[in-house]
């Protein structure tokens, strides 16, 4: 073979390989863009078709942020309560009648800094904190056994799936009722936890995007239901 055609093969090999890898990061690059969650700009419109208001930051939420938490946490007694430092891309409005507020928040806790995102809906009255969360078996049975397992409402499907925190043991088994118990283990929409912050329900669900109403909407008809379920609050 000679030295000519040689070199032919090995620039057209190299031109191919450069090819090759050049169509590679067009794709990924084209992925990367699709995945990539949409400007604020671009989700404005269909907020403000839903009668609700957005707004890219708003710190005048943080001392509402901040008053959700100005109860003592029997789990971490002599830990501080959660800090907010800003508050962005918010949405609120009224959904069902029910007010409602979805946010992304800075919080300082325990010395660290985060970003938690809250979708919350107001309840009609203020009430006492009250943690509700899926745990494994196992992890609840052993909190149980060394006193550290929570309110139990003497439901054993329920008590073993679900750890209860809160201050006020009557206020924790007059929201967990049959309707919501029901719905926590059953329904196929059903959160891994629910929150009950001072004067809103929150819930701890699947979502990406809580400013895009095609997700915020399913989200706030799960709280709704919620708060539906419990009796004197519907």
């Amino acid at each position: 073979m000679s030295s000519a055609l040689v070199l032919v093969i090995v620039i057209f090999g190299t031109l191919a390989i450069l090819a090759g890898v050049a169509l590679l990061i067009f794709f990924v690059l084209r992925a990367t863009r699709a995945a990539r969650p949409p400007e604020a700009q671009q989700l404005r419109p269909a907020i403000e078709q839903c009668g609700w208001a957005f707004s890219e930051r708003d710190d005048t939420l943080i001392e509402l942020y901040n008053r959700q938490f100005d109860r003592r946490d029997r789990r971490t007694p002599l830990a501080g309560p959660p800090r907010a430092t800003a508050a962005h891309d918010v949405v609120s409005g009224t959904h069902r009648g029910r007010r409602f507020l979805a946010s992304t928040f800075d919080v300082t806790y325990q010395g660290n800094h985060q970003r938690e995102r809250a979708i919350w809906v107001a309840t009609p009255s203020p009430h006492p904190i009250l943690n509700i969360t899926r745990v494994p078996r196992l992890q609840n049975s052993a909190n149980q056994a060394i006193g550290r397992g929570g309110t139990s409402i003497g439901l054993p499907e329920f008590d073993g799936q679900f750890e209860v925190t809160t201050e006020d043991d009557d206020f924790a088994r007059a929201v967990l009722q049959p309707d919501v118990v029901n719905l926590l283990l059953a329904d196929p929409r059903a959160p891994r936890g629910i929150h009950f912050r001072g004067e809103f329900l929150d819930a701890i669900d699947s979502i990406n995007d809580h400013r895009d109403p095609r997700e915020l909407l399913p989200a706030l008809d799960l709280r709704c239901d919620i708060l539906d379920r419990i009796p004197n609050w519907r």
